[in-house]
C-alpha cells in the first residue's frame, strides 16, 4: 500500500468521491473537467501511469445492488466485484485529502475490515450490497499501519 498526502483539496463539490477523484486526476496531470459515470467492470475512474484506478471516499458502494445479480451474502458479492472489476488500483481517499492506493488483494482486507452487507431502499429494487458507512479513526490506522 502506498501513502500519497497533500492532495489538493477540492471544494465546491457535493459528491465526495467525486471531488477526491478529480484531486487525484490533479495530482496525476490530469485535467478533468466532468464526472463520467463508468461501469466498475468496463473502466476505471482515473487512469494514469500504466494503473486503472478506482477511487472511493467515505460512505463509498462497491457496486449497486442491481448489479449482485440476485447473490444476498458478502463472500459472494465480493467474489464477483473482484473478478469483474476493470480497475487493478484502488484509492481510499480520506477526509483530509491522503490518498491510499492499493492493489486488489489490500483492497479486498480492507473491504473485509471496515464494510457490511446492506439492503439498498426498496425504490431501488432492495438487493444486498457491500457499503463502507464512514471514515473511522479505527480504519485510518489501519491504513497508516500499512502504508509504506
Amino acid at each position: 500500500m502506498t501513502k500519497i498526502e497533500a492532495l489538493e483539496r477540492i471544494d465546491g463539490i457535493n459528491n465526495a468521491g467525486i471531488a477526491r477523484e478529480w484531486s487525484l486526476c490533479l495530482y496525476f496531470g490530469i485535467r478533468r473537467v466532468a464526472h463520467d459515470s463508468n461501469a466498475y467492470d468496463k473502466d476505471s475512474d482515473v487512469v494514469a501511469q500504466g494503473m486503472n484506478i478506482s477511487v472511493k471516499a467515505s460512505a463509498f458502494t462497491l457496486m449497486s445492488g442491481s448489479l449482485c445479480e440476485g447473490i444476498e451474502d458478502f463472500e459472494g458479492i465480493w467474489k464477483l466485484y473482484a473478478d469483474r472489476v476493470h480497475s487493478d488500483h484502488f484509492a481510499y481517499m480520506t477526509a483530509d485529502f491522503t490518498c491510499y492506493m492499493m492493489n486488489l488483494q489490500e483492497f479486498g482486507e480492507f473491504v473485509h475490515q471496515f464494510c457490511r452487507l446492506e439492503r439498498e431502499s426498496e425504490k431501488n429494487g432492495g438487493a444486498m450490497k457491500i457499503r463502507c458507512r464512514k471514515e473511522s479513526g479505527k480504519m485510518l490506522n489501519w491504513l497508516e499501519e500499512r502504508a509504506s
